[in-house]
């Protein structure tokens, strides 16, 4: 087993876990409707696949993926289609739960493609509340050398014990997804990274490790401190590797999961269930009933929260997803979703207004806490000026958003605001960029088409008046199309180049920001992928045309 290593920076806020740790993992209520939003992930929104009136099974696809980064949903409930709409499709349960399962697959045995089309399949995403597209994310480590899967079972920011409860009650199932995972990109080792305030979880695991085969699994325990749980942080404290500036993981060999995207793709393969559920951490001090519940997709929140004891007369407000990083909800008429891990309800004492902000002292206490090594007070001034070029310059796109440095800052700024309002602008920026170059390249590759025909055409003439005049014309009209066959394998080797690069801009994209918009990067996908196959067609009638020379 490695051993620890460390990163920089880091802050040890209240935990508040023990509100929600001490009951047993139990199953909510079943909903009689469900909303269920058509985009629960990075990436393209699902396309709605039923019409209202037609009655689902739990299970059912309702809506599939569109485009690369994109996710399918299905039916959380048995019942009828009440809504379709552009956002959202709604379902009035009959209270039957009748499921449709897919049928059940031996990992073992079984083809890593139609592993990973299984995943596909079913809609899994990545449950620690980035929604990254699991089987995009296992297609996308095609491209890399992976030595190393890391179960990312960290769960350092307060409140979240959802990972924790799924570890206790389900610890040989997360290590069996891990084992089908490690079968995918092809990893040599599997390491679990786990904070040490989470004995039980711990003692669970210790005691599935021995059935758990055929990659080697070891478990690492980790002093508590946040952010352990960024990939980064986790990949540096486990193996001692700095994933590089601009870099993902699996660029230095390593690919992460969460504990309930594993359980989710094992409930995928051996069981044949989709993602239709999910692990949700109920706390606040404004619940009397605080804990973990499986919870079907599309239950209101407000129906969650009443089921767990919501005070209404003492909550101040619900977020979902953590205190440090999570988002403050507007209603509690919104759905729980793939990327609800969390709820919090909050009293006033609990989670009080930020005070008002001050001018900066240069304390220098933000520099200190950032795991990433950044100068957080420099960002600040030049994201207040937007000056775009030094951000980048001061390495903008590295900074997690864990919010370390807006709790310690003595001042109140709001830094991470100051960050994420910066990205989104250069990320604009980006788009428009690529627009203009998708363009051009539209325009240059339709050209040169243009010209390649014309100059075939042109070939073709001289051909049929060479071979009027003379009888050795067929040697010259041999070189030409040489030439022409040349200049296709040529097209086609960009093209394909074209695709690949779109690919990983696209994921790279999709995973350093999950909310940002992907059309532009997906119809540049398209469209590369188009030319692709334009270039394929029309190398494989120049090879037909002269077999004896491409064979030679």
């Amino acid at each position: 087993m490695p051993s620890a290593f460390d990163f920089p920076g880091g802050i040890y806020p209240p935990e508040h876990k023990q509100r929600s740790n001490q009951a047993a993992l139990v199953d909510a209520p079943l909903p009689l409707r469900v909303t269920l939003p058509l985009r629960q992930h990075s990436g393209q929104a699902a396309t709605p696949c039923v019409a209202k009136g037609e009655p689902v099974h739990v299970g059912s696809i309702i809506a599939r993926r569109e485009g690369m980064i994109s996710s399918n949903l299905h039916a959380s409930i048995s019942g009828v289609v009440a809504e379709v709409s552009a956002s959202h499709i709604s379902i009035e349960g009959d209270g039957q739960d009748t499921w449709q399962r897919l049928p059940s697959l031996d990992w073992q045995h079984s083809a890593p493609a139609e592993l990973l089309e299984r995943v596909n399949e079913s809609g899994i995403v990545g449950l620690g509340g980035a929604g990254f597209p699991t089987s995009v994310k296992a297609r996308v480590v095609e491209q890399h050398v992976i030595h190393t899967l890391v179960i990312n079972a960290a769960e350092c920011e307060p409140y979240i014990t959802a990972d924790d409860l799924t570890l206790r009650h389900y610890p040989n199932e997360v290590l069996e997804g891990a084992q089908i995972l490690a079968k995918l990109c092809g990893a040599q080792q599997v390491l679990i990274g786990i904070e040490d305030n989470k004995p039980e979880a711990i003692k669970a695991l210790n005691k599935a490790l021995p059935n758990s085969q055929p990659v080697p699994v070891a478990l690492k325990v980790v002093a508590t401190r946040y952010p352990s749980g960024g990939e980064r942080q986790l990949i540096k404290r486990l193996l001692d590797l700095n994933v590089p500036s601009g870099d993902l993981p699996a660029d230095v060999g390593v690919l992460c999961h969460n504990p309930g995207t594993l359980l989710a793709v094992l409930q995928a393969v051996r069981d044949g269930q989709p993602l239709v559920s999910r692990v949700v951490t109920l706390t606040g001090e404004a619940l009397t009933q605080p804990g973990n519940r499986w919870v079907r997709l599309g239950t209101s929140v407000k129906e969650v929260l009443t089921q767990a004891g919501l005070n209404q007369t003492s909550v101040a407000q619900v977020i979902q997803g953590g205190p440090m990083m999570g988002t403050p909800l507007l209603t509690l008429d919104t759905p729980v979703t793939k990327l609800t891990n969390c709820l919090i309800a909050a009293t006033i004492a609990e989670l009080p207004p930020a005070p008002a902000e001050s001018p900066c002292i240069r304390c220098g206490e933000c520099e200190n806490v950032c795991p990433v090594a950044l100068l957080p007070q420099q960002l600040h001034w030049y994201a207040r000026a937007q000056d775009d070029a030094k951000m980048e310059r001061y390495h903008l796109f590295d900074c997690i958003e864990c919010g370390a440095c807006s709790y310690v800052c003595p001042s109140h700024i709001p830094l991470v605001d100051d960050y994420r309002a910066a990205k989104g602008r250069i990320r604009l920026q980006r788009i428009e960029s690529v627009k203009a170059e998708h363009a051009r390249h539209r325009f240059e590759f339709r050209q040169a088409r243009l010209a390649r025909e014309e100059a075939e055409k042109q070939a073709r003439r001289e051909a049929r008046q060479a071979q009027n005049r003379r009888p050795n014309s067929n040697a010259n009209n041999a070189n030409s199309e040489k030439v022409d066959l040349r200049g296709l394998r040529i097209a086609h080797a960009a093209a394909k180049a074209s695709v690949k690069k779109a690919e990983k801009t696209l994921a790279r994209v999709a995973q350093e920001d999950p909310k940002q918009p992907l059309d532009d990067l997906e119809m540049q996908l398209a469209t590369a992928q188009e030319n692709l196959r334009a270039a394929e067609l029309q190398l494989a009638q120049a090879r037909e045309q002269q077999p004896s020379k491409e064979s030679s």
